[in-house]
């Protein structure tokens, strides 16, 4: 037991950090099926175009892109009103995309204490993220209860209550709202 005690001061001390996060995922819809049209390549330059894209709208609403994953994204916030706000605006750029093929995401927001291992973070925030990114469908922006209190009454963001859902790998059922990113 001294030893897991041993283990876990000393990656507290390797960069290790905890705190409250707003964890967004995002997914593209389909995009399994754009690969196969568009080829490797194309694919690889409309994918890296997109992450560019998503990571400046991050960034400019004071989150931090942590990474891709396959055809996604994660990314943290210290408010969950700048995770609504880049949010909104993702949907909202890629709504506007001419180019094709146009691409479309399904996101998932939320918020609790997360670990921070140096460019990554951890925890059951991240899974419920994740999980919640999944439910949603395309152009949708789901967000947990936790979330959408955390927001508060704001009247440039508005939300409307889906109500309960079994997420998988979660005990319990989830409250989830929708944000309203075209308004």
């Amino acid at each position: 037991m001294s030893q897991l005690a041993e283990a876990a001061r000393e990656s507290m001390s390797l960069g290790q950090t905890e705190g409250l996060a707003s964890v967004m995922f995002t997914d593209v819809v389909a995009s399994s099926v754009i690969a196969k049209t568009l080829g490797d390549r194309a694919w690889s330059a409309k994918i890296n175009a997109h992450f560019a894209a998503v990571r400046r709208v991050i960034e400019a609403n004071g989150g931090q892109f942590v990474k891709t994953l396959g055809d996604g994204t994660m990314s943290s916030f210290a408010s969950a009103r700048s995770a609504m706000s880049a949010a909104g605006k993702i949907q909202r750029d890629l709504a506007n995309e001419i180019a094709e093929p146009r691409l479309a995401v399904r996101i998932g927001v939320h918020t609790g204490d997360v670990v921070q291992s140096h460019e990554d973070f951890f925890g059951s925030v991240v899974n419920i993220a994740a999980r919640i990114a999944a439910v949603a469908g395309r152009g949708e922006v789901l967000v947990s209860d936790v979330t959408r209190a955390l927001v508060g009454d704001d009247p440039n963001l508005k939300f409307e209550l889906l109500g309960e859902f079994e997420l998988p790998g979660q005990q319990g059922a989830s409250i989830l709202h929708a944000m309203n990113w075209r308004s």
